[in-house]
């Protein structure tokens, strides 16, 4: 299976831009063969959260629509990174799965909302649910940028089935070590492929700068990079061998060592 990360510029509120760039660099996924694809975080409309009531769609929205259109042209599967999710009057930090039909076979709500500068959790409301998506190489487990700092919660998504986890986000340049210590760390714990999509660029919000540095990656269940982007924009691709990730976990398995009873700390006792 061959994979691609997504990495541009994401422009907060300039939501025709943003689709168009979205689009053009999954056309470029697409004819480097990619039969998965990942798009980062809030693709469509970035973090201009003040003005989720202009920007937020529901999941039968256009941003959706044109790439579930895109993917069934393709035969490609999309996880659409996220997109600001309107929703029985709540507003969401959403990412959708579409299969290579161009069908939506799973939605996550994003379940740890960043609060420090960003304000998540003034203007969405959490998700509160494993995500997986079933595809032909096995189940893949839906997570969002902050979700990354919860080792538990990959964990917990692994133990559910998944082979491969994935990360849209917009994780700023000032943290990009952190960044790539996570990633490779989830795809080594967990023993699984990790795909990693970052964006690059520049925000002026109204609580101050945003430097983005990229650093999309994909990762081997051994933690070898597979595919880094660096600094620059677009799709990049690799090879998936999942010949190699069961033998990885055949070799040293994790799942069958572990005691259950020692994995969970009430957080009242902390």
């Amino acid at each position: 299976m061959i994979a691609a990360v997504i990495q541009y510029d994401i422009r907060p509120g300039k939501v025709d831009e943003n689709r168009q760039k979205a689009l053009c660099h999954l056309e470029q996924a697409a004819a480097q063969g990619a039969d998965v694809a990942l798009l980062p975080e809030l693709w469509n409309c970035g973090y201009d959260l003040p003005h989720l009531a202009d920007l937020a769609e529901d999941l039968h929205g256009e941003s959706i629509g044109l790439v579930q259109e895109l993917a069934k042209k393709h035969r490609m599967h999309v996880f659409a990174g996220s997109i600001a999710e309107l929703k029985d009057g709540q507003y969401y930090n959403t990412q959708c799965a579409i299969n290579d039909m161009g069908e939506m076979i799973a939605v996550y709500r994003k379940v740890h909302l960043f609060n420090p500068r960003l304000d998540e959790g003034k203007y969405f409301r959490a998700g509160d649910g494993w995500t997986l998506a079933q595809t032909p190489w096995g189940a893949v487990g839906l997570a969002l940028c902050y979700d990354l700092r919860f080792p538990e919660f990959s964990r917990n998504l692994v133990l559910r089935g998944a082979n491969m986890l994935t990360f849209p986000a917009q994780w700023p340049g000032v943290r990009l070590n952190e960044w790539h210590i996570l990633c490779q760390g989830r795809a080594v714990e967990n023993r699984c492929f990790v795909l990693a999509a970052n964006r690059i660029g520049t925000d002026m919000l109204e609580n101050g700068e945003f430097v983005y540095e990229g650093g999309s990656r994909i990762i081997a269940p051994d933690g070898r990079i597979l595919a880094d982007a660096g600094d620059k924009e677009g799709a990049f691709s690799a090879e998936l061998d999942w010949d190699t990730l069961h033998a990885i976990r055949q070799r040293n398995n994790v799942f069958s060592d572990r005691r259950p009873i020692l994995d969970e700390i009430d957080n009242s006792s902390l």
